[in-house]
């Protein structure tokens, strides 16, 4: 099978010149690799010149799922596999997601984003509570994390590519709940990893959290799949992560930290939810409408 990597970016002056060199050091290389500068305004395209990539550049920023749209037309692979700029592939990453696709009917193949700069109340946060990944255990999933994930790239065709309206995360989400509905299977493989080279504050990753957190309810709501999981979902995670800070990491900080987070979260879902309301016209009885002459 031939494989094209993809990596999107956007002002990643600071990573992308080491996600380029993870990918150019696969075991299994890569057949070409596509860089996707999605209007960056931070020297990234300048950097990624330097390497025997092929560079795609919007004129204009136009996010995350439309990135990964344009590199899903610039492949000529059989596999798309992408990687986010602040990221660093496993030597084997592509040859442990490649060893996942023995099935016609397995549509994707995904691996595990692993923190690597752990510097900061934040870090240390997104290490235990927000881990891009599902344990150590292969298994089939709903869908993959845009960290580390790779598509078949007739399967990405088939349900028409990502979604642009999901512009800075929850594309991952959606494109894996329509390509469930579609037939196709998605696999996780804990041995494909990433590392996630990323340090926040407090105040970023707060405002990170409740986008992701939206951005999978608006991924389950625009495909009618439950997404009044995502308020279910937050409400088990305000009980349970700050026990663990408590009772395992033993640090009330880290507990003070889960509780606001969960807060955004219920705060930022409940204004998605309204502006759902909102923006949705107003339904005619059927009957009325079937009478009226």
């Amino acid at each position: 099978m031939r494989v094209t990597a993809a990596l999107p970016c956007y002002n990643g002056a600071r990573y992308v010149g080491h996600a380029i060199e993870s990918l150019l050091n696969q075991s299994h290389q890569a057949d070409e690799i596509v860089v996707v500068d999605d209007g960056s305004t931070d020297g990234s395209a300048e950097i990624a010149r330097r390497y025997p990539v092929e560079l795609v550049q919007h004129g204009r920023n136009r996010g995350l799922a439309a990135a990964r749209n344009t590199a899903i037309a610039a492949a000529t692979g059989d596999i798309l596999f992408f990687v986010d700029v602040d990221a660093s592939a496993d030597a084997d990453c592509l040859k442990v997601l490649l060893g996942g696709y023995d099935d016609a009917l397995v549509g994707g193949v995904g691996g595990r984003g692993i923190e690597s700069n752990i510097h900061s109340l934040a870090d240390r946060w997104r290490r235990i509570h927000a881990t891009q990944g599902y344990g150590d255990a292969a298994r089939y999933v709903a869908h993959l994390h845009g960290i580390c994930m790779s598509f078949r790239l007739s399967a990405l065709r088939q349900v028409g590519g990502f979604d642009a309206g999901f512009r800075t995360n929850g594309e991952d989400v959606e494109i894996g709940l329509r390509l469930n509905a579609a037939g196709f299977r998605l696999r996780y493989l804990p041995g494909a990893r990433v590392y996630h080279r990323r340090s926040d504050d407090e105040a970023n990753l707060r405002r990170t959290m409740a986008a992701w957190c939206v951005g999978a309810y608006r991924a389950r709501r625009v495909n009618r799949r439950q997404p009044w999981r995502a308020f279910a979902g937050v409400l088990r995670r305000m009980a349970v992560d700050p026990l663990w800070d408590l009772l395992i990491e033993r640090d009330p900080a880290l507990a003070r930290l889960s509780w606001l987070i969960c807060w955004d979260k219920l705060r930022a879902l409940r204004q998605a939810a309204r502006e759902n309301v909102r923006a949705a016209p107003p339904a005619a009885p059927a009957a009325a409408s079937e009478h009226e002459s």
